[in-house]
This record gives C-alpha cells, structure tokens and sequence, in this order.
C-alpha cells in the first residue's frame, strides 16, 4: 500500500493538480510515463479507491491524504512487479513477505496459519498478521487493508 500511495503522490505532485479526472491518471501512467496499459492504470485507480487513499467526487479523484508531504525518491518507479503485488489479495501478500523474511517455505507458512486460524477461530488474513508478528516481521503496510477488509 506504501508503494500505491507514493505512486498516487507522485501522479498529484506532477500533475500540479488537487483533482484529476480518472482518464488523465491512467493516460498519464500508460501514454506518459510508459510504465503500465491503461488498463493496468484503471486498476491502479479501482485499488486506491478501495483502499481509501483517494475518493471520487463526480467525474475527478482526490487524495484522502496530503500529497504534497509525501516525499518521492529519486528514481521512483512503478513496476510491473509492484502492480503484481498490489493484485494480490491480502493473506498472498502477507505470505509473501513472511516467506521473503524468514526463508521458511510457503508451504510451512500456509500450515501455520491454517492451524492459528482454526485454534483460534479467527480469520486466515488475521492468522496470518499473528504469525508475521511473531516472526517479527513489520506489519504496518498491511492494517489499513485488514481494516477495510473486515469493517
């Protein structure tokens, strides 16, 4: 979500825009910068949209958050690595920062959190939270989604 919000400023920041009409993002994505299809741009909108870091008022989008505070590394990219990420639903991200962190197979994550979530009876995405909590892994990147997930 860091990376989608850091792309959401950097879109704003160059524009010089408080609003933009949803077209010029995904132009601005695909055409301008080259880093994406204009539909890999909409679905970059769609999941700021659901993920409440802008919203929509008539036909233009506007951050929920100041953009201009966000500072854009030198270089900053978008990639299609990033996109992948950002498609994946929540427990496969959660996983995949598990397995990137601590070198266990994915196979044993999964296992893991299967069995936290049916002891418990909780959720597999919140299962899986516990577990990269407890491997002390950082989980920040991941509450707002949980939040807006199960409220």
């Amino acid at each position: 979500m860091e990376d989608l919000k850091k792309l959401i400023a950097f879109i704003f920041q160059r524009s010089g825009k408080e609003k933009m009409k949803e077209k010029d993002i995904y132009m601005s994505l695909s055409f301008e910068l080259g880093w994406m299809t204009p539909g890999q741009g909409k679905k970059v909108v769609e999941k700021a949209l659901e993920l409440n870091l802008v919203r929509r008022e008539g036909e233009e989008i506007i951050p929920n958050f100041d953009y201009r505070e966000i500072e854009i590394p030198l270089g900053f990219k978008f990639d299609e690595e990033k996109l992948e990420e950002m498609e994946k639903d929540l427990l496969s991200k959660i996983i995949s920062k598990i397995v990137r962190n601590t070198k266990i197979g994915e196979k044993k994550i999964r296992e893991e959190i299967r069995n936290i979530s049916e002891n418990l009876e909780i959720y597999p995405e919140i299962a899986a939270l516990v577990v990269a909590k407890r491997k002390g892994i950082d989980i920040k990147e991941f509450i707002e989604e949980a939040k807006n997930l199960f409220l």
